[in-house]
């Protein structure tokens, strides 16, 4: 090189500490002579987009410099899950017949502008989810009218129309009565229709909670298990977490070292308001964790690292936590589903949410009127 980058011998060191030989090596070579000698000035930014088109076997140099670039401020972070989940978003546009689809259109941005919106003011911001299920169900009922009655444009859609959409799906009444008032109500403000159709829409019971409860019997024999030093320290950690403290897969995957404090033994979940303090038996796992991830030999920050992760920057992939709950017999899910039960029906659907930082809204599903009651009484004996 001509030139050598003020951050080269930087570059040098994060591979070597993270990668055998050959792989930093590998990192060196390609950075170096696919791009750094053909253009000395470029910057780390260009680096990251051009080194996708050396050759077909840049993943792992890609992945190094992605990590080394971001962690020091040097480049920007490339968000595959958002172009991701606009790849899916304009596939459901793609889908709407051509005389509805402009409104949809305006529709999708006026939605992604609003959460763009809650994220400078720090409320919270609409997921990509609730996005995409907008779309779909959008998506449904203009395929649905374009073959009940062949219309061109959504200023012909009547209530007649939408009760017999709505008449297909029962069960999802409440959901899809909510997205079609809220689009139809901002098709009214924008005058893209004179009378709004879902004025005399009668907004369906709320579904209640349908998922996996553990019993009382299931749950003693669980913590009886992951307070044992025989059980890999993932399992017992990830267990825990999601039975008594109710972690969701995320946030116990991007729980790092610096999340975790001591003198308090509290832990910082990420989205929760307040450091979680932990019980003896989740403070045990935890230690073990720590102590399972020095003998890795790794620089993840996070305190779940797995073999793939082990010289990575990343978190655990999320099917890695179900995996380790597989030999007990149940997932995290399941457990956390238990405790959030638990929680609202004891507590309240407020107080739990602002314990865990989710919306209240969210939790009256959990209560024990939408809970099989028999499944409740198991739970809280």
């Amino acid at each position: 090189m001509g030139t050598v980058p003020a951050w080269w011998h930087e570059l040098t060191a994060f591979a070597a500490a993270r990668y055998h030989p050959g792989g930093a090596m590998t990192i060196l070579r390609k950075t170096a002579r696919g791009i750094l000698i053909a253009e000395p000035t470029v910057s780390a930014q260009q680096i990251l987009h051009r080194c996708l088109t050396v050759d077909e076997s840049t993943t792992l140099t890609v992945r190094a410099l992605t990590a080394f670039f971001t962690g020091r401020g040097l480049a920007l972070p490339d968000d595959e899950a958002q172009q991701r989940a606009a790849a899916r978003r304009q596939r459901c546009l793609d889908a709407i017949p051509a005389p509805l689809r402009p409104a949809v259109i305006a529709f999708d941005r006026a939605q992604l502008d609003e959460r763009d919106r809650d994220r400078r003011a720090g409320r919270r911001q609409l997921s990509d989810i609730t996005l995409e299920t907008r779309l779909r169900i959008l998506r449904d009922l203009a395929n649905h009218l374009m073959t009940a009655r062949h219309i061109t444009g959504w200023a012909e859609v009547t209530s007649g129309d939408l009760e017999v959409y709505l008449a297909r799906t029962p069960s999802s009444r409440h959901q899809q009565t909510y997205v079609l008032r809220r689009f139809f109500g901002w098709a009214k403000r924008r005058k893209l229709i004179l009378t709004n159709p879902t004025q005399r829409l009668r907004l369906g019971s709320q579904p209640g909670f349908t998922g996996t409860v553990l019993g009382i019997a299931k749950q003693r024999t669980l913590f009886r298990r992951w307070t044992s030093d025989a059980v890999h320290p993932h399992e017992r950690l990830i267990g825990l977490l999601a039975l008594l403290h109710a972690a969701s897969n995320a946030e116990i995957r991007t729980l790092t070292v610096t999340n975790v404090d001591p003198s308090r033994q509290a832990v910082q979940l990420s989205g929760r308001p307040f450091p979680t303090p932990l019980d003896p038996a989740t403070w045990a796992a935890l230690d073990a964790c720590l102590l399972h991830r020095i003998e890795l030999h790794t620089l993840n920050p996070h305190l779940v690292v797995t073999g793939v992760t082990r010289t990575r920057d990343t978190p655990a992939d999320s099917t890695y936590l179900t995996r380790a709950l597989a030999s007990s017999g149940t997932t995290p899910s399941a457990c956390r589903q238990t405790r959030l039960a638990q929680l609202v029906t004891d507590l309240d659907p407020k107080l739990t949410a602002a314990a865990l930082g989710m919306h209240d809204t969210g939790l009256v599903r959990y209560l024990a009127d939408n809970v099989d009651h028999d499944r409740i009484k198991r739970t809280i004996r």
